[in-house]
């Protein structure tokens, strides 16, 4: 498995998380053949008794056009969705982020690395910190996965036109069990939870990711739906009911975290646009 720079420890994914990278050297115009495109996923929680206008206020003010000025020759893509508020009978049930996801995109993990030697704006120091300071950050909390652009498994793809609403994105990031290896999970996962899954009722598209470096939530999956109602009679009511893993437990059988998204994001910082989310 690959692994980042011994330097960024999980306690860095805080750095990773909404810087993205660090800079030095002089990216590839393309993907070359072989390479996979990659992007961290970002869930941002608000914390509890936060406003999410400080949290834009913050990250769009200053965070994000730091964070540009700084990386943009590596970065590829670089958007973020406001999240939906889950109502309170979805996070009894499952552990739903509510604030923000980010999406950063590089052309290879090999074009991540080479933003992190000699950055000439340092790690954390030179951005704007958010109220409290890095080290005591009252505002959020933040998690990174980051998998490949596209998923590993695409399980079930049907139509999703455009449609006056936005779809309902379910992304669940997956800590493994203690004791379960990734081979494990992966083979259990593939042979019997999808083939379960696909059957949910509402669900429009589900894909799995693994990814590319050696992070606390190794493991995610999307789950698309028309809208919240469809995925409440999926996951919520009545409660699921899936063949359970040699290890046990109830469903999703690990500790997960979890944000209800939308299709588009609302903020588009490589090209500075707006859309309705």
């Amino acid at each position: 498995m690959t692994e980042f720079p011994e330097h960024l420890s999980r306690r860095g994914a805080l750095g990773l998380a909404l810087l993205g990278a660090a800079a030095a050297a002089a990216p590839k115009a393309m993907a070359a053949p072989g390479d996979v495109a990659i992007k961290h996923y970002i869930p941002v929680r608000l914390k509890p008794g936060m406003d999410q206008l400080a949290l834009d206020r913050w990250y769009m003010t200053y965070h994000a056009p730091q964070v540009r000025r700084a990386f943009k020759a590596w970065q590829r893509n670089y958007v973020s969705f406001r999240s939906y508020l889950p109502p309170t009978e979805a996070t009894a049930r499952y552990p739903i982020w509510y604030g923000r996801m980010t999406e950063i995109q590089f052309n290879s993990i090999d074009d991540f690395r080479a933003t992190r030697p000699n950055n000439i704006y340092g790690a954390l120091q030179s951005f704007t910190p958010p109220p409290g300071g890095w080290a005591a950050n009252t505002l959020f909390d933040t998690e990174t996965s980051t998998v490949p652009v596209n998923p590993n498994e695409l399980h079930l793809s049907l139509d999703t036109p455009p449609k006056e609403l936005p779809y309902l994105r379910w992304v669940v990031f997956y800590k493994l069990p203690a004791g379960v290896t990734a081979e494990s999970w992966d083979q259990w996962f593939k042979d019997v939870h999808a083939k379960e899954l696909v059957k949910a009722p509402g669900l429009k598209r589900f894909g799995s990711y693994r990814t590319v470096a050696d992070q606390t939530y190794p493991r995610v999956a999307e789950f698309w739906f028309d809208d919240y109602p469809a995925w409440r009679k999926a996951f919520l009511d009545p409660a699921p009911k899936f063949t359970a893993p040699a290890w046990g437990g109830a469903f999703p059988f690990a500790e997960t975290i979890s944000m209800f998204v939308g299709e588009n994001p609302d903020v588009d910082f490589i090209h500075d646009d707006r859309v309705i989310p």
